[in-house]
């Protein structure tokens, strides 16, 4: 019984469709649920491993609606992935930095990488949009979690890192992950 608890907080390949499944229900529909259990340490595979899965079904979708343009689908998987790993970044300096938060890195890119089940809506047009806000929204419940900061002061941490991010993507142009509006 507690493997199965504890597979419902994190990713497993040893039961790959199942416990997939399991966490990203888990992490959509019960988010606080699934950031309070958890772990904040255990190596980055596991919530890499879910990521890629979450950018390889947005990439092939994506490409799908974009006609079959196969470039898009490798530009999803590895700006998700370089991106997965500069925004953890951003947001744990950030909230160390203003507000004195307690987590570790390793914790902050478990929260980014498993809110990156939102990929797998993203690819629709006008629900990518709602997609990507509730990825924000996920973000937001991680890092309280990971960082024991207030509510108030995650929704500072994400806004700061999406004004970051939104800077480096004018500056160097970054794909919208398939996000359609």
């Amino acid at each position: 019984m507690e493997e199965q608890a504890t597979s419902n907080y994190e990713f497993s390949t040893k039961d790959f469709v199942n416990s997939f499944i399991r966490v990203a229900k888990t992490v959509l529909f019960t988010p606080g649920n699934f950031y309070q259990h958890m772990p904040t340490t255990g190596g980055y595979t596991p919530p890499m491993i879910f990521l890629l899965v979450c950018l390889g079904v947005s990439g092939v979708l994506s490409a799908i609606m974009a006609r079959g343009d196969v470039l898009l689908f490798f530009k999803i998987i590895i700006a998700g992935v370089i991106f997965s790993f500069i925004g953890a970044a951003i947001l744990h300096l950030v909230a160390q930095q203003f507000f004195e938060g307690k987590g570790a890195y390793e914790g902050v890119y478990r929260v980014v990488a498993y809110a990156g089940v939102v990929g797998l809506f993203s690819w629709i047009p006008v629900v990518g949009l709602f997609a990507g806000l509730y990825g924000l929204y996920l973000q937001i419940v991680g890092l309280e979690k990971v960082h024991q900061i207030t509510p108030g002061q995650a929704v500072v941490t994400v806004l700061i890192t999406l004004a970051v991010y939104l800077i480096m993507a004018l500056v160097v142009g970054v794909p919208s992950f398939g996000i359609r509006f």
